[in-house]
Order: C-alpha cells, then structure tokens, then sequence
C-alpha cells in the first residue's frame, strides 16, 4: 500500500489492510512505510468510523448501534457479579431508595466526615463481649473498619437512649 492507494481506498478495505500491516509493524512504522505523516494517518483512519486499539494492535469499526455489538465483548451473565447482583437486587434497590432495612448496615454520614477531627482512644471493655463483637463484625460486616462500626454503635446507643 502507498500513499495515494492509501487515500482512495474505501475504508473498509483499507483498515483490512493495515491491520495485517500492524502484525508485523507498529503504528508509527506502518503509517511511516505507507509515506504518510503519522498524525494525518490516525486522523484518516478514524475518517472511516475506525477505532485503534492498543492492546490489539488493531483496527475496528466503530459501532453504533447498541444492538450490534458482538456478543462476545459483552460481559458473561453467570459471572459472579451479576449473581450477586441477582441475589440482592432487592437489597441494592432499597438501599438505592434510601429504605431503612434492618439486614442493610449503612454507617451513619458523620463517622466518614472530612470536616471532623479523629481522636485516638482507649477504652477498657469485658474481653469476652469484644471478642464476640470483632468475631461478629468480622463474620457479618467485613467490608466495614472495626473503627467505624464501633463509631456507628456509639451513634447508635445516643440515638435509643
């Protein structure tokens, strides 16, 4: 391919080309064998709806239309996220609506203030009910600092009594 097959090719075939081009070369080495500027080459390839991808060193039509897009670069429905997600969507929803559901824990806002000042504290506690508390929290809530929740608790007992 050279400059001016390069320019009147349709741009189908000519991303064909430089594809099998790019097996062998780089970017900067096919637009440089082809005789044209490297910027004025990307900019013509994307003339034609065609998109470079790095990691592929490749060229692909850019598409659309979301109902075109290929199955295969579509996220598998049994990976474990989207089971998740099925397992809880109604947990996630009154979450998201803002529901009080007793078997969500969502942490008080003034725990994760950045305009409160933190203090380091000791407190002397019954060694038995700590343990039973960490090894709940761990079980229950480890996505949670044992930090917070005992935050949340404090906020928690203020607003009952």
């Amino acid at each position: 391919m050279n400059k001016e097959s390069f320019f009147t090719t349709q741009h189908d075939k000519r991303a064909e080309e430089v594809n099998k081009l790019l097996q062998s070369y780089s970017l900067e080495e096919v637009a440089e064998k082809i005789g044209v500027n490297y910027s004025t080459f990307t900019k013509e390839m994307q003339a034609g709806d065609y998109v470079f991808i790095k990691r592929d060193n490749h060229y692909y039509k850019f598409l659309r239309d979301p109902q075109s897009i290929p199955t295969k670069r579509q996220p598998a429905m049994d990976s474990e996220e989207m089971s998740f997600l099925k397992e809880n969507l109604e947990k996630l929803r009154s979450l998201v609506e803002g529901k009080n559901d007793k078997s969500i824990l969502v942490l008080d806002q003034r725990i994760y203030s950045k305009n409160s000042q933190f203090l380091v504290k000791s407190i002397k506690m019954n060694e038995d009910i700590y343990g039973y508390f960490t090894e709940y929290c761990d079980e229950k809530f480890p996505h949670f600092r044992l930090q917070d929740l005992i935050a949340h608790s404090l906020l928690d007992f203020i607003e009952k009594y």
